[in-house]
């Protein structure tokens, strides 16, 4: 998983081969972000700078983003020999019901596993309506599939017009 929310942990198996113009952003929180009423008001009455600073909530969301056909494709290398049933979900942001409309119903933009755009048709939301399952598994594992483990696996995501922005947060590949 390549997670662009903070915080984050361990090492992300999808890498990003082509970034192009999109753009890395986190949300800014202020100190009291998921800090409750009660201890608000206390720090409030401290007035005490550092102790803003220690109770300020680590939780961001963030992506990776573009809305301009000129920002240029994304490309993501899949972890082609760790990937055991060939399971691609990519989610978005911010809201939570995001990737129906985000990644699915979005006729400018355009996926592509390996060079070959993948079927919308194909695709569903799934594990939330946040996110979008891209790819099922490969086909030694669904005949229905015709997605077949490589040696390399390459994930791109291209915005054929200017269109809404699309912001990814997590990949997940395995």
């Amino acid at each position: 998983c390549i997670n662009y929310e903070k915080p984050t942990y361990g090492v992300p198996g999808p890498t990003v081969q082509t970034q192009n113009e999109w753009k890395i952003w986190k949300q800014n929180n202020n100190w009291a972000y998921e800090v409750g009423k009660k201890d608000i008001a206390l720090f409030k009455r401290w007035n005490d700078e550092e102790w803003y600073q220690k109770c300020t909530h680590l939780d961001a969301c963030g992506g990776i983003t573009a809305s301009d056909s000129s920002q240029g494709e994304l490309v993501f290398e899949l972890p082609a020999s760790k990937m055991t049933t060939g399971l691609i979900i990519v989610c978005g942001c911010c809201g939570k019901k995001v990737g129906e409309d985000m990644f699915l119903k979005n006729e400018n933009l355009e996926i592509k596993l390996n060079g070959k755009v993948l079927n919308k048709s194909k695709m569903d939301v799934y594990p939330n309506a946040k996110c979008a399952r891209l790819v099922k598994a490969f086909k030694e594992f669904d005949e229905d599939s015709d997605i077949s483990k490589e040696d390399e696996l390459l994930l791109s995501f291209n915005l054929k017009t200017n269109t809404n922005e699309v912001k990814i947060s997590h990949l997940i590949a395995l």
